[in-house]
């Protein structure tokens, strides 16, 4: 069972991070913070999932405690999984553990150490860090140490032999100072920070992120394989990158999708065509159509600017029968929402599978947004057979376009919204059926 899994290895992480004697909010530390500590050097990064921090941290454990080393580790293993997502800050993904060495040559003693006892585990790419080696989970970067005691440190800042304070940048290409030289043996460039202004593939230039997470990213890209040159979206799965408690990442989900958008495809319903797929540096690629048209409602806008009871009963006719055809070909979408539906000529055209799974299954972890789905969803580790999550999120959708907001989980609420828009009887009710959240 699926649920077993993250009970288990959250009572091994909370014993762990209960012997560390230091913590605030989100984070453990292994001692208190000392005067001779520096106020910036070598960070050391250990990249760690959620299924192999335990196991990583039993590790490097022994190494830092011979050292006497300031560290850090993430409060809770649910603390590492919002990281690695990247939603809030994507140079923080797989940064699982945070080392302070006092020294360069300590840094130097520790990447070496900490990197041969965890060769052979899994953990993300840490963005904008260097490798320590081909496949390692440590990382490295010059940086700022931040220190809460005394605010000798300027958090965010760095300073040159001159004593000069410039920006500690976690971007590409500033890992290592210009006025330092590194003292450890450089890896060469990683490829993936290549993706956009570089050729991703014989063929591909992208141009633009669309969207960076621990996953995988999504680019525009130009396909230069055909004449004339086409645009196209370029789906990235990453290795490691966001896995989850079943143990899929970014690269099991690239090709679940890839499946799943060629099973729709070939019944007929109006899913993005795919034109290519292939792996590189161990990530998946699906380079799919781009889609002519514009999305229901751009990512995070909660309404339309003018509402309508009759427009949202055409989206509700249109998606329905989409959504009908979807379930009658034996699956689930799970992510619909309205930045997935797309209108050009009133036509709809739907995308973003990753998450699809068949009618049937039951052991599967919850997928979807939020605002899209049935309340307490989240808080599963399973779901009962059938098409419930699209019938929730078609009613979230039909019930912002009739209102301006998002469904309260009141029905009196709701009703008073339904009265304002002058939304008649069978239109509230068939939104209520799909919503099936009455109070």
């Amino acid at each position: 069972m699926i649920s077993q899994i993250p009970h288990k290895l959250r009572r091994r992480w909370a014993r762990y991070t209960k012997a560390l004697p230091f913590s605030d909010a989100r984070w453990r530390y292994s001692r208190a913070l000392r005067k001779t500590d520096p106020v910036q050097g070598w960070k050391i990064h250990l990249s760690a999932t959620q299924l192999s921090a335990s196991e990583i941290f039993s590790r490097v454990h022994p190494v830092l405690a011979k050292h006497g080393v300031l560290f850090k580790v993430p409060a809770t293993l649910e603390m590492l999984e919002e990281l690695n997502s990247g939603i809030r800050q994507f140079s923080q993904v797989g940064k699982f553990l945070t080392v302070y060495p006092r020294s360069a040559a300590e840094a130097t003693d520790l990447a070496r150490e900490l990197d041969l006892v965890t060769r052979n585990l899994c953990g993300p790419e840490i963005p904008f860090d260097v490798r320590y080696r081909k496949n390692s989970l440590v990382y490295y970067r010059y940086g700022s140490f931040r220190r809460a005691d005394d605010g000798s440190a300027e958090a965010g800042v760095i300073f040159d032999p001159s004593g000069k304070p410039h920006k500690d940048r976690r971007e590409f290409g500033h890992a290592i100072p210009r006025w330092f030289a590194s003292p450890f043996k450089r890896s060469p460039p990683r490829p993936n920070d290549l993706n956009v202004g570089g050729p991703l593939a014989p063929g591909y230039l992208p141009f633009r992120a669309i969207m960076q997470r621990g996953k995988g990213g999504v680019y525009e890209a130009v396909d230069l394989s055909i004449s004339p040159a086409r645009l196209v979206i370029i789906k990235e799965g990453r290795r490691n990158g966001e896995t989850a408690w079943d143990g899929k990442d970014g690269y099991a989900r690239i090709k679940h999708e890839s499946r799943v958008l060629r099973m729709l495809g070939a019944a007929g319903i109006p899913v993005p065509q795919i034109f290519h797929e292939f792996s590189r540096d161990g990530n998946q690629y699906l380079v799919l159509e781009k889609i002519v048209g514009r999305p229901l409602l751009q990512q995070g806008v909660t309404g339309p600017r003018k509402v309508s009871w009759r427009r949202a009963q055409n989206i509700l006719s249109q998606l329905s029968v989409l959504l009908s055809k979807v379930h009658k070909a034996g699956w689930v979408w799970r992510d619909c929402k309205p930045s997935h539906v797309f209108l050009h000529d009133g036509m709809m055209r739907i995308i973003d599978f990753e998450g699809a799974c068949r009618i049937s299954e039951t052991e599967v972890l919850p997928w979807g947004s939020p605002n899209y789905s049935p309340p307490g969803y989240h808080k599963n580790f399973s779901r009962p057979a059938g098409q419930f999550e699209d019938d929730y999120a078609l009613g979230t959708i039909v019930f912002q376009f009739a209102t301006g907001q998002l469904p309260s989980p009141t029905k009196r609420t709701r009703a008073r919204l339904y009265t304002r828009t002058g939304a008649p009887r069978f239109f509230r009710d068939n939104v209520e059926r799909l919503l099936r959240i009455s109070r």
